[in-house]
């Protein structure tokens, strides 16, 4: 008969698949034969169903782990945690933690993390904002990771200003930001319209040494450009005049145009009736030999 750790292991690799058909069959094989399902049997298969935002399945296998004199871990009540928040019972994962709190197991810095992301999925900045304080008080470091769940949350669903603020607050005491923290306030940037910032952060970016693809400049780019959409002439010119100024600070980094961007700028440059652009444009295509597939420097 194999042992409970073995069958964890299968459970796990079931789990890992999406087969949760064929692990729930597994489960109940362990209990058919004698053998008691510990927390990390549970843990797997109900942050399996977490991700199927599968709450009542959960909450049933919560109960039976209780009947069954099992303790749930910090990771079992975070995985559980975080299934509320899929579904929006806010009050739910706050009671949780909560008791995490009053009666243990404590949460830990992913615990926090879940509920701070489940906040900012629903919009809700203040209560993200006031975890994160409660996170410092419990005397739990917030990681890199915590403040770009905050970032992405304040730039998309929040406050910009905000977001600059904490930013530059994590620049000062040198808390390692990641490349992703940058694109995302530069993306935010970009969709208020503030290129200057938006250029100004991606030097920063650059010299911070951080590895910038054709991707990244795209990303930049297609946005001014679906921005210029919303403007009329006069502001669509100013606008276009700061994409080229971005395109060729890419080509002097020595990053090529791919036929992607290429199409992007044409139907900008087209739209506004920019004939000279279209035409260099069309000399950089050439050089870069986007025809034939080969890149230019």
């Amino acid at each position: 008969m194999p042992s409970i750790v073995t069958f964890n292991s299968l459970l796990y690799g079931f789990c890992k698949a999406r087969k949760l058909d064929d692990a729930r069959k597994l489960f109940d094989t362990i209990v058919a034969h004698g053998l008691i399902p510990t927390e990390v049997t549970y843990t797997t298969l109900m942050d399996a169903y977490s991700k199927e935002g599968n709450i009542q399945t959960i909450l049933e296998l919560q109960a039976e782990m209780k009947a069954r004199g099992v303790e749930p871990t910090h990771v079992t009540r975070t995985v559980i945690m975080k299934c509320h928040g899929k579904t929006k019972h806010m009050c739910e994962s706050v009671r949780i933690l909560k008791n995490m709190l009053t009666t243990g197991p404590w949460p830990d810095e992913v615990s926090y993390n879940t509920i701070i992301q489940s906040f900012c999925k629903a919009r809700d900045m203040k209560g993200a904002i006031r975890l994160h304080g409660e996170m410092i008080d419990n005397n739990l470091l917030p990681s890199r990771v915590t403040y770009n769940i905050l970032l992405n949350g304040l730039c998309v669903h929040g406050d910009l200003k905000y977001a600059e603020k904490l930013f530059s607050s994590l620049e000062d005491r040198d808390v390692g930001l990641m490349k992703c923290d940058y694109t995302i306030i530069i993306k935010a940037h970009c969709v208020k319209g503030d290129v200057n910032k938006a250029v100004g952060l991606f030097k920063k970016m650059i010299e911070k040494g951080f590895a910038i693809s054709i991707r990244d400049y795209s990303a930049v780019i297609n946005r001014l450009c679906k921005r210029n959409l919303l403007y009329g002439p006069y502001k669509k010119r100013n606008l276009l005049d700061d994409v080229k100024d971005f395109l060729h600070m890419m080509l002097s980094h020595g990053i090529s145009v791919d036929l992607q961007m290429y199409s992007v700028l044409l139907n900008s440059f087209r739209r506004i009736g920019d004939h000279n652009s279209v035409f260099q444009l069309f000399s950089l295509k050439i050089k870069c030999g986007l025809d034939t597939g080969s890149n230019c420097g």
